[in-house]
Order: structure tokens, then C-alpha cells, then sequence
């Protein structure tokens, strides 16, 4: 959840009137504090967030994926009738934004659509059928819609300061040979806290 699209997610969630947000990130204190101002949050790598205790007993409405590889770990989960988000027949949802593995290669457009397409759209119809027991409806977010209305209600928040930018502390990196390669370096090593930004001009 401190990553770029977390960051602003936790606070349109709570915009959009979630009544508990939970975050899941590498500093959790971080984000529990504002501008985030998650609830709850834990160390993935101190706690495994889906046996969380008081999460499995009171499971969640929506759960969403910025990683990736949360879904296979759900299907291990069927056989036990424990999780942390509601079934399908409870409205539960399951939303991602990448596929199970957060690295890969493609080298061709068949290779692409094995990776993006088919599973995200079996999963979609079959946790939409009635036959996938405890797991939740699983949608896969690709893009925006048409409209740019959505586009012009967030930099409307933004503009009203309820909705905070979060930007990495070790940027803004400059708009050099090694300012952009430490920018995606810093991206790849899959820590970032905020946005990744890199000023091109100052004026």
C-alpha cells in the first residue's frame, strides 16, 4: 500500500467513505500516518497478511492487489473456509492491477495474452458463476473509463488538498543519465514509497 498507487488509493478509499482501510506495506507506521491514514497495517515481512487474526474473523469487503501472487495463495485458502475478504455470494471482491509474478519477459503477443488475458478472464468468469466456493469476484483493473471525468474529480481533490501527492523522499531525481537510471532503479527494487518522479525543467 506505499508504493505509488497505494499511497493515493489508501486516501481515495477513505474519500469514497470506506469505514477501515488496512494497508500492507514494508513501513507500516508510515502508513498510518497522514496523508494515508490507514487504520491498521503490518510488515509482510514480519506477518503473512492472510492469516492476520482479527482480519480472517471479520473478513474484508474489497481487497486490492497492487503486488501481484495474492490470488494463488486465496486458492490455497479455499480448503480451509478461512480469509481475510468475503466470498462472491457476499459480495466479496477481489481487485489487481498485474498479474501473479510482479516480473516477466514477453516476447511475443501470444505469450502476452497467456499472461494478461486468459487467466484474469477465467477467473473473472468463474468467481462469477456460483461455483467458486469461498473465493471472491475477481476483477483485474486495466484502465480508465472513457469518461475523463474521473481524471478531473482527482485533480479537483488534489487542488482542494484532499488528496495528498506522495512522492518519494529520494526524488525529484534529475532529468540525467544517472538521475533516470537511479529513478528506475529505485522502481525495480520494488520499495518505493510514493511516486517515482523525475523533474525535466524547472521553469
Amino acid at each position: 500500500a506505499g508504493g505509488g498507487v497505494g499511497s493515493h488509493l489508501c486516501q481515495m478509499a477513505r474519500l469514497q467513505g470506506a469505514s477501515y482501510v488496512a494497508g500492507v506495506g514494508k513501513d507500516p507506521q508510515r502508513l498510518m500516518e497522514k496523508p494515508l491514514c490507514c487504520d491498521y497495517a503490518i510488515d509482510y515481512t514480519k506477518a503473512d497478511p492472510l492469516a492476520v487474526k482479527e482480519w480472517v474473523e471479520d473478513p474484508f469487503d474489497v481487497i486490492v492487489d497492487l503486488s501481484g501472487g495474492v490470488w494463488p495463495a486465496l486458492v490455497k485458502q479455499r480448503s480451509t473456509h478461512q480469509s481475510i475478504v468475503k466470498p462472491a455470494s457476499k459480495r466479496g471482491r477481489y481487485l489487481t492491477t498485474s498479474p501473479d509474478t510482479p516480473t516477466f519477459e514477453l516476447h511475443s503477443v501470444w505469450a502476452g495474452m497467456k499472461l494478461f488475458l486468459f487467466p484474469a478472464l477465467w477467473r473473472a468468469i468463474y468467481t462469477r458463476c456460483g461455483v467458486a466456493g469461498n473465493l471472491p469476484t475477481y476483477s483485474w483493473v486495466m484502465g480508465l473509463p472513457g469518461s475523463s471525468n474521473i481524471v478531473t474529480r482527482t485533480l479537483t481533490l488534489a487542488s482542494e488538498n484532499k488528496l495528498v501527492p506522495s512522492i518519494d523522499t529520494q526524488g525529484p531525481f534529475p532529468f540525467t543519465t544517472e538521475g533516470v537510471r537511479d529513478a528506475f532503479r529505485l522502481q525495480a527494487s520494488r520499495h518505493v514509497k510514493g511516486k517515482v518522479v523525475i523533474t525535466v525543467s524547472k521553469e
